[in-house]
């Protein structure tokens, strides 16, 4: 025997809720079209996802959370900056500089309060951006495929974060690191490799080299 359903019904697991969350998300892109896009996102995940989306983000499709709330500082004009793939997590209170490409590969999760920059000025003081030029400008940050980012961290602009690395809670990174190490400090050094034992401090010596060196993920040690 062959069913027939109307045409005209939903799938009753819908509810009501399903259909106020849609029409409260069409009411937010209509406000965010007439206002501009949001700088922070206060609602749950899936409609921070659209909003993204909506305005130039390229977010996966699979299992991607956004929670709230998440500063996007400098996407006056949207969020095409942004790349977030398959299976990422970006916990509350993060803060994202968009002046410059930010990327997200698949896996990766930002823990609350991490703060990510593209750009450096001083306020356009004349005497420390002429001093301090070298640590002006605007560069894009990469996350490889499933590292991982502890509460607190901030990455600064041009910083590439390798494939499965842990960049630890607190940590101020200001060169790339390599994939599989285990990143903390300030600024950030690699306290040791992912995979390998460090009994006898061998592994940790063989990455951290004398002293002001840089190891060779391009983190420089602590002093």
């Amino acid at each position: 025997m062959t069913l027939h359903r109307d045409r005209g019904t939903r799938p009753a697991a819908y509810g009501l809720g399903y259909y106020w969350r849609r029409l409260e998300l069409r009411w937010l892109l209509l406000r965010a079209r007439l206002l501009g896009p949001p700088r922070v996102l206060m609602h749950d995940s899936e409609t921070n996802v659209a909003i993204l989306r909506a305005f130039g983000a390229r977010i996966g499709a699979v299992n991607v959370r956004i929670h709230a709330p998440l500063v996007l500082h400098g996407a006056e004009a949207g969020y095409a900056n942004l790349t977030i793939g398959d299976g990422c997590i970006v916990t509350g209170n993060v803060y994202l500089d968009l002046a410059e490409r930010i990327t997200l590969e698949e896996g990766v999760s930002i823990g609350p309060g991490t703060i990510v920059m593209t750009h450096n000025r001083f306020n356009y003081n004349p005497i420390l951006e002429e001093r301090l030029a070298h640590q002006c400008g605007v560069a894009g940050v990469s996350f490889g495929r499933g590292s991982s980012i502890k509460a607190g961290a901030i990455v600064n602009r041009g910083v590439t974060i390798g494939a499965n690395s842990v960049v630890a809670a607190g940590a101020v990174v200001t060169h790339d690191v390599d994939s599989l190490c285990w990143v903390a400090g300030i600024p950030a050094r690699v306290v040791k490799r992912i995979g390998q034992d460090p009994s006898g401090g061998t592994a940790a010596a063989a990455d951290e080299g004398p002293p002001g060196a840089l190891s060779r993920s391009g983190v420089r040690p602590e002093a």
